[in-house]
């Protein structure tokens, strides 16, 4: 139980709309859980002067506060209102000291182990109906003009454009620049971008028994460009505060497409039961 941590608020929260409900019918309790956020991967593109040698910078940046698991949750709650209006929430994160001692590329197999390990333990447990929870994934290849070896939630910079890469296997099929778009929301096209990336698995899971009834990979990206700016450096193209505050509104977003792909009758309805030892 001392892996799980509260956040937010300390008991379940329900809209004002519930009062309408049936009073005979009692709302279903979802826990929403994220076990992605004390840190943030940033990876950035580099030119490439020989093949031992990766085309990427990479770092890790920490997060002091709660910000990166308060905006999975919001996503989930959106998602979850969407479907059950009427549905009492209990939010949740898992301690960031859980994952600290894990290699990036293990976290997709070992955070989720934690994570169900401790909800088993939890009393509480039985006053809910449903567990949502979120833990990072760890994708090594390449997709859609992001960077390899990218796993739960960060940045990925792009600064080199076209013909600067030093590896001419990254120019094949590159005729076309990648769709971005711009802080204002306008859309166009650039081969040079900052783009925020949500690599993370689902789990729909019955409290009561802890049965995984749905689980659901998704791997999400957001290329930003700003075509107006004077910057040199892509990266520097959009101000900090101006793209942390991009980044929080994606990952919420993020975060309640992945859930929406996976909610229909495994949250209202009887669901099927996934066998975990398949997902891995």
């Amino acid at each position: 139980m001392n892996a799980i941590r509260w956040i937010l608020l300390a008991c379940s929260v329900t809209l004002a709309c519930a009062a309408h409900a049936d009073a005979d019918a009692k709302p279903k309790v979802y826990a929403l859980i994220s076990a992605v956020g004390s840190e943030i991967s940033y990876v950035r593109q580099r030119l490439q002067v020989g093949s031992n040698f990766e085309p990427y910078y990479r770092n890790t940046l920490p997060v002091p506060d709660s910000t990166v698991d308060t905006a999975v949750l919001r996503g989930l709650e959106r998602a979850i209102l969407q479907e059950d209006p009427d549905a009492k929430r209990v939010y949740l994160r898992l301690a960031p000291t859980e994952v600290r001692d894990v290699l990036p590329y293990k976290r997709g197999d070992v955070v989720p182990e934690r994570a169900l390990a401790a909800l088993a333990r939890m009393p509480d447990r039985k006053d809910w109906d449903r567990i949502i929870l979120v833990t990072p994934r760890f994708l090594g290849a390449a997709r859609e003009g992001m960077g390899t070896k990218l796993h739960g939630i960060g940045v990925y910079v792009q600064p080199l454009g076209r013909g600067l890469r030093g590896n001419l296997d990254l120019e094949v099929g590159a005729t076309v620049d990648p769709d971005t778009v711009s802080p204002e929301g306008e859309k166009s096209r650039s081969n040079v971008y900052i783009a925020p990336y949500f690599y993370a698995q689902v789990w729909i899971i019955d409290a009561k028994t802890m049965q995984v009834l749905e689980t659901r990979e998704r791997y999400d990206f957001q290329r930003l460009y700003d075509p107006n700016s004077a910057a040199i450096d892509v990266a520097k193209s959009i101000p900090v505060e101006q793209l942390a505050a991009m980044v929080q509104k994606f990952i919420e977003r993020a975060s309640a497409r992945a859930l929406n792909e996976s909610i229909g009758e495994v949250i209202v309805k009887e669901p099927k039961v996934v066998d975990p030892a398949r997902i891995k």
